[in-house]
């Protein structure tokens, strides 16, 4: 996928813009957008990230995984293709999140947005917060499956739940919208806050910290309190595998 996948743009509670960050391009990377409140919009291709520190241990128990990702990084996609959808056909959640990321660029495989998402979604009922992820966008933009807010919010919050602070952004801005969940903007702050002690500094992480300050603009103080407790007090929450 050369581009990341153009997401929505969402009016926080009083109609400041901003957008939903895309779903992740890269069998071990991620697009990380600027979660911008005026119109514009930058997006940046990072590799190397999330997901391969996520599953470096599982490259190692299984040796056929680290040859998937050594033919993906030669760019012998066909080859990455064939060896990560014999392990996702035998139901590894992070194979299967590889594959669907390759049918989500078209690599290796004819781009086909649907058979991304029934890959995506076998891994993140198995768990995988970043397949999480990617359910969560491809719901809310409608790619390869019927566009579906509240399913998006409800993919996001078990992403975010995890910890996974691209999925927490976007979850905060559902909530400041009010769409695909009750508009609340304890939570959107909650949320949003989370996110932003968990990103380095600059990109998204201003983004989101700007999109804070609309919310907290809209805020008593009794919910700006409560927002910081839920903060302070809230805890990742691993998926058992």
């Amino acid at each position: 996928m050369g581009d990341p996948i153009s997401p929505g743009w969402v009016a926080t509670n009083g109609g400041v813009l901003t957008r939903l960050a895309p779903r992740i391009g890269s069998p071990f990377g991620v697009y990380m957008p600027a979660f911008n409140v005026s119109l514009k919009v930058i997006a940046r291709a990072l590799f190397g990230a999330v997901v391969f520190a996520a599953t470096v241990q599982a490259a190692v128990v299984q040796g056929t995984m680290e040859e998937g990702l050594a033919a993906y990084r030669a760019a012998d996609y066909v080859k990455a293709v064939e060896i990560w959808r014999g392990l996702a056909e035998k139901g590894d959640p992070v194979a299967q999140y590889r594959l669907g990321a390759l049918y989500a660029e078209g690599k290796g495989v004819v781009r086909d947005d649907a058979t991304a998402m029934m890959w995506f979604q076998r891994s993140a009922n198995q768990g995988n917060a970043d397949a999480q992820y990617n359910v969560g966008a491809s719901y809310a933009e409608g790619d390869g499956v019927d566009k579906n807010e509240a399913e998006a919010a409800k993919w996001f919050r078990r992403a975010a739940d995890q910890g996974m602070a691209y999925a927490q952004i976007n979850l905060g801005l559902l909530y400041a919208s009010g769409r695909g969940v009750p508009q609340d903007n304890v939570q959107a702050m909650k949320w949003l806050g989370l996110a932003v002690i968990a990103l380095p500094a600059g990109g998204p992480r201003s983004d989101a910290a700007r999109a804070m300050q609309d919310v907290a603009d809209k805020m008593t103080p009794e919910q700006s309190r409560e927002a910081r407790e839920q903060t302070r007090a809230w805890k990742a929450r691993p998926e058992a595998k």
